[in-house]
Protein backbone atom coordinates (compact mmCIF):
# COMPACT_ATOMS: atom_id res chain seq x y z
CA UNK A 1 0.00 0.00 0.00
CA UNK A 2 2.81 3.10 0.47
CA UNK A 3 4.35 2.49 -2.96
CA UNK A 4 0.89 2.59 -3.87
CA UNK A 5 0.99 6.41 -2.39
CA UNK A 6 4.57 6.81 -3.21
CA UNK A 7 3.60 6.50 -6.95
CA UNK A 8 0.47 8.53 -6.41
CA UNK A 9 2.82 11.25 -5.11
CA UNK A 10 5.24 11.51 -7.54
CA UNK A 11 2.73 11.79 -9.88
CA UNK A 12 0.70 14.74 -8.73
CA UNK A 13 4.05 16.52 -8.62
CA UNK A 14 5.33 15.68 -12.03
CA UNK A 15 1.56 16.47 -13.31
CA UNK A 16 1.68 19.93 -11.83
CA UNK A 17 5.25 21.00 -13.25
CA UNK A 18 4.05 20.59 -16.65
CA UNK A 19 2.21 23.16 -17.72
CA UNK A 20 -0.09 23.05 -20.59
CA UNK A 21 1.14 26.63 -21.91
CA UNK A 22 4.29 27.88 -22.75
CA UNK A 23 5.84 31.40 -22.53
CA UNK A 24 8.80 32.42 -24.42
CA UNK A 25 10.34 35.21 -23.89
CA UNK A 26 11.82 37.51 -26.77
CA UNK A 27 13.47 41.17 -26.68
CA UNK A 28 10.01 43.21 -27.65
CA UNK A 29 8.22 40.93 -24.37
CA UNK A 30 6.56 37.45 -24.35
CA UNK A 31 5.04 34.99 -25.92
CA UNK A 32 2.03 32.68 -24.60
CA UNK A 33 1.18 29.53 -26.32
CA UNK A 34 -1.55 28.01 -25.51
CA UNK A 35 -0.96 24.94 -25.43
CA UNK A 36 -4.35 23.65 -26.73
CA UNK A 37 -4.82 21.13 -29.64
CA UNK A 38 -6.43 21.93 -32.88
CA UNK A 39 -9.59 21.22 -33.53
CA UNK A 40 -10.08 18.36 -36.05
CA UNK A 41 -12.82 20.61 -37.23
CA UNK A 42 -10.02 23.57 -38.28
CA UNK A 43 -7.62 21.20 -39.70
CA UNK A 44 -10.51 19.49 -42.06
CA UNK A 45 -11.56 23.01 -42.90
CA UNK A 46 -8.10 23.82 -44.09
CA UNK A 47 -7.91 20.63 -45.89
CA UNK A 48 -11.19 21.33 -47.88
CA UNK A 49 -9.83 24.41 -48.47
CA UNK A 50 -6.32 23.38 -49.72
CA UNK A 51 -7.98 20.75 -51.98
CA UNK A 52 -10.46 23.39 -53.67
CA UNK A 53 -7.51 25.63 -53.41
CA UNK A 54 -5.50 23.42 -55.90
CA UNK A 55 -8.13 22.49 -58.47
CA UNK A 56 -9.21 26.24 -59.17
CA UNK A 57 -5.55 27.00 -59.59
CA UNK A 58 -4.91 24.31 -61.68
CA UNK A 59 -8.51 25.03 -63.48
CA UNK A 60 -7.00 28.74 -63.69
CA UNK A 61 -4.00 27.47 -65.78
CA UNK A 62 -6.11 25.15 -68.11
CA UNK A 63 -8.06 27.92 -68.94
CA UNK A 64 -5.31 30.57 -69.76
CA UNK A 65 -3.23 27.68 -71.61
CA UNK A 66 -6.01 26.54 -74.25
CA UNK A 67 -4.74 28.47 -77.18
CA UNK A 68 -7.54 27.68 -79.36
CA UNK A 69 -10.41 29.40 -78.04
CA UNK A 70 -7.94 32.53 -76.73
CA UNK A 71 -8.21 34.00 -80.00
CA UNK A 72 -11.93 34.05 -80.29
CA UNK A 73 -13.04 37.49 -79.95
CA UNK A 74 -15.19 38.38 -76.74
CA UNK A 75 -15.13 34.58 -75.88
CA UNK A 76 -11.05 34.90 -75.12
CA UNK A 77 -11.89 38.27 -72.85
CA UNK A 78 -14.39 36.69 -71.01
CA UNK A 79 -12.35 33.65 -70.28
CA UNK A 80 -9.37 36.04 -69.88
CA UNK A 81 -12.05 37.36 -66.36
CA UNK A 82 -13.31 33.89 -65.51
CA UNK A 83 -9.48 33.05 -65.28
CA UNK A 84 -8.99 36.04 -63.01
CA UNK A 85 -12.12 35.25 -60.45
CA UNK A 86 -10.91 31.76 -60.83
CA UNK A 87 -7.07 32.52 -59.77
CA UNK A 88 -8.51 35.26 -56.93
CA UNK A 89 -10.19 32.50 -55.27
CA UNK A 90 -7.50 30.07 -55.26
CA UNK A 91 -5.52 32.52 -54.02
CA UNK A 92 -7.26 33.16 -51.13
CA UNK A 93 -8.30 29.58 -50.16
CA UNK A 94 -4.78 28.33 -50.29
CA UNK A 95 -4.01 31.43 -48.33
CA UNK A 96 -6.39 30.28 -45.68
CA UNK A 97 -5.19 26.49 -45.94
CA UNK A 98 -1.18 28.22 -45.10
CA UNK A 99 -2.72 30.73 -42.29
CA UNK A 100 -1.88 28.29 -39.31
CA UNK A 101 -3.62 26.96 -36.89
CA UNK A 102 -1.48 27.83 -33.12
CA UNK A 103 -2.96 30.28 -31.72
CA UNK A 104 -0.21 32.38 -29.38
CA UNK A 105 -0.65 35.80 -27.05
CA UNK A 106 1.81 37.87 -27.72
CA UNK A 107 2.76 40.61 -25.23
CA UNK A 108 4.34 43.82 -26.50
CA UNK A 109 6.13 46.08 -23.60
CA UNK A 110 7.85 47.80 -26.03
CA UNK A 111 4.40 49.47 -27.96
CA UNK A 112 2.45 48.40 -25.03
CA UNK A 113 -0.04 46.18 -27.27
CA UNK A 114 -1.13 42.69 -26.90
CA UNK A 115 -1.85 40.53 -30.11
CA UNK A 116 -3.94 37.57 -30.89
CA UNK A 117 -1.77 35.80 -33.58
CA UNK A 118 -2.02 32.36 -35.19
CA UNK A 119 0.89 30.79 -36.43
CA UNK A 120 1.50 28.26 -39.39
CA UNK A 121 3.52 25.50 -39.07
CA UNK A 122 6.57 27.41 -40.52
CA UNK A 123 6.56 30.01 -37.46
CA UNK A 124 4.97 32.62 -39.22
CA UNK A 125 2.21 34.82 -37.36
CA UNK A 126 -0.98 36.30 -39.13
CA UNK A 127 -2.88 38.84 -36.53
CA UNK A 128 -6.07 38.88 -35.70
CA UNK A 129 -6.64 41.13 -33.26
CA UNK A 130 -4.21 43.93 -31.67
CA UNK A 131 -5.39 45.60 -28.09
CA UNK A 132 -3.35 48.75 -26.24
CA UNK A 133 -2.64 47.79 -22.61
CA UNK A 134 -5.34 50.77 -21.90
CA UNK A 135 -7.83 48.14 -23.30
CA UNK A 136 -7.67 45.59 -20.68
CA UNK A 137 -9.79 46.54 -17.78
CA UNK A 138 -8.89 43.33 -15.75
CA UNK A 139 -6.92 39.97 -15.42
CA UNK A 140 -8.48 36.84 -13.87
CA UNK A 141 -9.01 33.48 -13.72
CA UNK A 142 -12.25 31.16 -14.20
CA UNK A 143 -12.83 27.58 -13.83
CA UNK A 144 -13.35 25.45 -17.14
CA UNK A 145 -16.36 23.57 -17.17
CA UNK A 146 -15.22 21.49 -19.99
CA UNK A 147 -11.68 20.35 -18.94
CA UNK A 148 -11.91 20.96 -15.06
CA UNK A 149 -9.16 23.56 -15.02
CA UNK A 150 -8.47 27.28 -14.96
CA UNK A 151 -9.01 29.72 -17.66
CA UNK A 152 -6.71 32.74 -17.67
CA UNK A 153 -8.83 35.58 -18.94
CA UNK A 154 -8.18 39.28 -20.08
CA UNK A 155 -11.46 41.21 -19.76
CA UNK A 156 -11.59 43.91 -22.23
CA UNK A 157 -12.34 47.54 -21.57
CA UNK A 158 -15.39 47.14 -18.60
CA UNK A 159 -17.48 44.60 -21.17
CA UNK A 160 -18.09 40.95 -21.01
CA UNK A 161 -15.59 40.32 -23.70
CA UNK A 162 -12.76 38.24 -22.65
CA UNK A 163 -9.57 37.08 -24.24
CA UNK A 164 -8.51 33.41 -23.71
CA UNK A 165 -4.74 33.39 -23.06
CA UNK A 166 -4.13 29.70 -21.18
CA UNK A 167 -5.70 26.88 -19.91
CA UNK A 168 -4.19 25.00 -17.03
CA UNK A 169 -4.75 24.31 -12.82
CA UNK A 170 -4.65 27.69 -10.48
CA UNK A 171 -1.32 26.91 -9.13
CA UNK A 172 -0.14 27.32 -12.67
CA UNK A 173 -1.64 30.11 -14.12
CA UNK A 174 -1.06 32.15 -11.25
CA UNK A 175 2.77 33.39 -11.73
CA UNK A 176 1.07 34.27 -15.10
CA UNK A 177 -1.29 35.90 -13.91
CA UNK A 178 1.18 38.30 -11.64
CA UNK A 179 3.28 38.94 -14.49
CA UNK A 180 -0.18 39.62 -16.76
CA UNK A 181 -0.89 42.02 -14.17
CA UNK A 182 2.65 43.75 -13.46
CA UNK A 183 2.83 44.59 -17.08
CA UNK A 184 -0.77 45.08 -18.40
CA UNK A 185 -1.88 47.03 -15.13
CA UNK A 186 1.28 48.14 -13.44
CA UNK A 187 2.97 47.81 -10.36
CA UNK A 188 1.05 50.36 -8.44
CA UNK A 189 -2.34 48.06 -9.24
CA UNK A 190 -0.88 45.39 -7.61
CA UNK A 191 0.25 46.99 -4.70
CA UNK A 192 -3.05 48.12 -3.81
CA UNK A 193 -4.39 44.51 -3.91
CA UNK A 194 -1.14 42.99 -1.60
CA UNK A 195 -2.37 46.12 1.16
CA UNK A 196 -6.09 45.27 0.57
Amino acid sequence: MTDMNATTADFSTVSARISPFGVEDVFWGYKIGSGHGVPLSVMAGQAICFFFGVCLMTATFGLLLLPALFFDGGVGIMRLGAATLMGAAAFYLLWFASRGTLPEIHIDTRQNEIRQVVCNRSGKPTTVATYTFDEIGGIFLEPDTQTGQSLLLLGYLDTDQTIAVATGTEAQLLPLRDRLARDLLGADVMLRAEAA
